[in-house]
């Protein structure tokens, strides 16, 4: 017995020692820090707020298809604005209007033998919802600049990026830099309704130029955020390597119709609700590993030490971390294909029988699956051949996920550090759990990545297609500055 408890003991002891050499080895993973001195960068700021404040008053909106036109007024009003605020860009940089509104900028490179970098954006913005228009502190289309924010649909999604971007080039070309690699701006204006006569269009006229390959493509997405949110100190710099897929699947349920007074024991509305039941009932398998992982992997130095201890043990305490991130809707959709039904329709009158019930359950598919699993799975769940399954309108499979190890990644690192502080940020990968017109890119490179580096509020992401959107001041002249250093950076990729 004795023995036996020795052994017990020596185990825990050996336990207890993998543990922490495991928890201080991680301790040991920090990103390196870029040593020595950062040179400043020089904004007109008061300029540079006024010109973004101004790009916030074009209307410039992606209606559902179907439901209102283009007001191409408003995007060619945009542009004209920006041909007048950055008048060295259109002076030194190719400048194209493609498939009517998109916009392409080339700026050549001092080294032909080099692939090109593409920096990405778009015009377009989501509607301000019907109805919440009084709800906003300033009006969606006023480009307010007051108590230290910039107000307006696309503060943060998606001006932010494109005028910090047309910024910093016409604040590089100012100063004389010279990039080695050619440089394409690619500002697509149908992002918000999936990107494909802008987007995509854009990349195809690269393609048939002659594009092969991109040394890297950045794009909007991930953003400095505050460390608390992640359960950490500091700040954390979320560089999106890859994003989820999106695919809608339509379920119907026919019905026999007829009166109400003789209904059958389940309407096919009720039936369709059953079919609702099922599938919210068996969501897809969670897994912590890829960009997730990788994630926790950078943060976890910052953490706690028993946070901490816990994330560099997931062989451990893996299960518990993962019922921890499931607890949370934001930090569970990292961890698997999420299921959301978002519209259900049925019935034309109160005393009459449905012919049909229908659903609509959106998934944003995770990386590892694909459209064609998703749907295949569905079917099993649903296990009734009374239901028919379509496919309904846009869809995409999982990007890809980029190199957190390449040159575009450091260049992008090496860039956040330079501009917020080596020991103020923590730069982490991470998956992008919306969707971006990186998408169209992810074939064409091995670094593509989705990041818009500027700091958000804790609240941030609520008011992104939401309520009174509103960027700080000083969030979007650090990211002029960030995308400065970035293009600077880009002359160290091979």
């Amino acid at each position: 017995m004795k023995r036996f408890l020795l052994v017990i003991v020596g185990c825990l002891a050996l336990l207890a020692g993998v543990l922490v050499f495991n928890t201080s080895r991680s301790m040991n993973r920090v990103a390196v820090r870029d040593g020595g001195k950062v040179a400043a960068v020089t904004v007109d700021s008061a300029g540079a707020i006024a010109r973004f404040a101004k790009a916030l008053t074009y209307p410039t909106i992606s209606w559902d298809p179907g439901t209102q036109p283009v007001d191409s007024a408003a995007f060619r009003g945009l542009q004209a604005h920006l041909a007048e605020s950055f008048p060295l860009v259109h002076k030194t940089l190719k400048h194209e209007v493609i498939n009517h509104l998109s916009l392409l900028y080339t700026w050549p490179g001092t080294d032909p033998t080099r692939a090109p970098v593409v920096l990405m954006g778009h015009q377009d913005v989501v509607p301000v919802i019907p109805g919440t228009e009084s709800q906003w502190q300033q009006q969606p289309f006023s480009g307010a600049v007051k108590d230290g924010f910039v107000w307006g649909r696309g503060a943060l999604d998606d001006k932010l990026t494109v005028l910090a971007t047309l910024e910093a080039i016409e604040t590089l070309i100012r100063d004389g830099y010279k990039p080695r690699h050619t440089v394409y701006l690619a500002f697509g204006h149908d992002e918000e309704i999936g990107g494909e006569q802008g987007a995509q269009v854009l990349r195809d006229t690269l393609v048939a130029r002659g594009l092969k390959e991109a040394a890297l493509v950045l794009d909007e997405g991930g953003a400095i955020a505050d460390g608390a949110m992640l359960g950490v100190t500091g700040k954390v710099a979320l560089i999106g390597v890859s994003e989820k897929g999106f695919l809608s699947l339509e379920l119907t349920m026919k019905g026999k119709g007829g009166h109400s007074s003789t209904p059958p024991p389940h309407t096919a509305i009720g039936q369709i609700a059953s079919v609702i039941e099922k599938i919210e009932a068996a969501p897809f398998p969670a897994t912590l590993d890829g960009p997730t992982r990788w994630m926790l992997d950078a943060v976890a130095p910052t953490m706690p030490f028993g946070k901490r201890l816990a994330m560099a043990n997931l062989w451990l305490f893996g299960p518990l971390v993962e019922k921890a991130m499931l607890a949370q809707p934001q930090s569970a959709a990292m961890l698997r294909t999420t299921t959301a039904v978002t519209m259900v329709s049925g019935g034309v009158k109160t005393n009459v029988l449905p012919i049909d019930a229908k659903a609509v359950v959106n998934f944003r598919i995770r990386p590892g699956e694909t459209m064609a699993s998703v749907t295949d799975r569905v079917r099993g769940i649903v296990n009734d051949t009374n239901v028919a399954i379509r496919d309904l309108g846009f869809h995409t499979e999982p990007s890809p996920v980029s190199d957190r190890e390449g040159a575009g990644f450091k260049a992008l690192a090496k860039s956040v550090r330079e501009e917020f502080g080596a020991s103020g940020v923590t730069v982490a990968p991470y998956l992008v759990i919306g969707g971006t017109d990186a998408r169209y890119w992810s074939g064409r490179s091995t670094q593509t990545f989705r990041f818009m580096g500027a700091p958000i509020e804790a609240d941030g992401m609520t008011r992104v297609h939401g309520t009174n959107e509103r960027a700080p001041l000083g969030s979007y002249v650090s990211s002029v500055r960030y995308l400065v250093r970035l293009v600077r950076n880009t002359d160290e990729i091979p």
